[in-house]
């Protein structure tokens, strides 16, 4: 048996990133760069206006002023998208559009609400100065600037550079394919009837929606018996992934066979059973270099050893700099006694921020009981060591959300 510390790190020592690919920008949302970026052109390309007015030469309007407008001749129009057919000259001025391209000789926008008309003329009623609402070429960023970094995750911001750089395809560490495969004879489907002994199935669609919330892909399996060799077809199939997690079967029932079958496969067991609460027959193989996460069927459990190992595990792989949840130090809201001696507690909680952040049980917590699990901002760390916390002593709590969310 081993402990949450070494357990973990046996997984993420036993993780690594995936293969790094050139996907399609337009799916890149959430995911990694594997590469540095760098620019391969000007951002602007050209020298353009940052403003609806009029193109001009900033000497021809010294002294304007509501009282003393200055007249300027408009010689054309210029939209975003088009191009000057000649050079701007003393005394001349062009409308221009916000983004339309500087003519030669301007070296200033007049903003149009600093005009009036009058007779085909322009009339200035402000003095500019030399480069006033101009963005100039390059002004963003330059040719050859390094505009993202390795290990970068995209997001709306960095999609849009990538667009506005022409970069169809994109460096980044893919996605994983997650196997989800579920096993237990008393397990039934959302519109089965329930009959004495059967329960319905809450894994498959709380490991399903976890593994989104990573970013990475999953598969899930019609749910599996209790029988050796439907749970090796199973994971026969579920290979052709790049992560497996199984949920139940890996206790200490005469029908948990998944330990078995995995060991029959040349699966290298790397630890079974953690010293922890809930979750404590947790296992992790690894078959034919794949992860395989062996998860305890109860689903606050499941859904518990996910966010501790699995998520890490998945962000690791993806090429996340930053892999585990953010955590913060509160103080007991009540007295509390630890149920399990000499294993560290996961302890769901809920959150209050008052002048401090403080830690309330959100309910019962036993590991089949998720409306204790539904109604947790975070989970708090209670450690090996530790039987009792009196109210306002300090806990670690892994952070699922911030109060402030709800």
């Amino acid at each position: 048996m081993v402990s949450y510390e070494e357990a973990l790190q046996l997984v993420l020592e036993n993780c690594s990133q995936m293969p790094p690919r050139r996907v399609k920008l337009e799916d890149t949302l959430g995911l990694v760069l594997s590469e540095d970026i760098f620019s391969p052109e000007n951002i602007p390309s050209f020298d353009n206006s940052a403003m609806d007015g009029f193109a001009i030469r900033a000497e021809d309007v010294t002294g304007a002023s509501p009282e003393n407008p200055i007249p300027l001749k408009v010689i054309n129009d210029l939209k975003a998208g088009s191009f000057p057919q000649r050079e701007l000259r003393k005394g001349e001025a062009m409308r221009i559009m916000t983004g339309a391209p500087l003519p030669p000789g301007a070296d200033a926008v007049l903003r149009k609400e600093y005009t009036a008309f009058k007779e085909g003329l322009v009339l200035a009623q402000k003095p500019v100065k030399k480069g006033d609402d101009i963005r100039l070429k390059g002004e963003d960023i330059k040719l050859g600037d390094q505009v993202l970094k390795k290990g970068t995750q995209i997001q709306e911001g960095e999609v849009g550079i990538l667009a506005s750089l022409g970069i169809e395809k994109v460096p980044v560490y893919p996605p994983p394919l997650v196997a989800i495969v579920t096993t237990g004879d008393e397990l039934v489907g959302l519109s089965e009837k329930l009959t004495p002994g059967k329960i319905r199935d809450a894994n498959t669609f709380t490991l399903l929606f976890q593994v989104k919330k990573t970013g990475a892909r999953a598969r899930t399996f019609p749910r599996i018996p209790d029988n050796k060799d439907e749970i090796r077809k199973a994971l026969e199939e579920a290979k052709k992934c790049d992560v497996i997690i199984t949920t139940g079967g890996v206790s200490l029932g005469e029908y948990d066979f998944v330990k078995e079958v995995l060991e029959e496969m040349g699966g290298t067991l790397h630890f079974w059973k953690v010293k922890q609460r809930p979750g404590h027959p947790l296992a992790f193989w690894i078959l034919e270099g794949k992860p395989v996460f062996g998860i305890p069927g109860n689903p606050a459990a499941s859904i518990i050893c996910f966010e501790e190992y699995v998520r890490p595990a998945l962000r690791k792989m993806m090429g996340f700099g930053k892999i585990f949840r953010p955590q913060a130090t509160a103080r007991m809201g009540v007295d509390y006694s630890k149920e399990s001696k000499g294993r560290l507690q996961f302890l769901r909680v809920k959150l209050e921020r008052k002048e401090t952040l403080w830690a309330y049980p959100s309910g019962a917590q036993g590991s089949a009981i998720l409306t204790s699990m539904a109604a947790a901002d975070g989970i708090g760390i209670i450690p090996e060591d530790v039987t009792f916390l009196k109210k306002g002593e300090e806990i670690q709590v892994h952070l699922i959300h911030l109060p402030e969310d709800h």
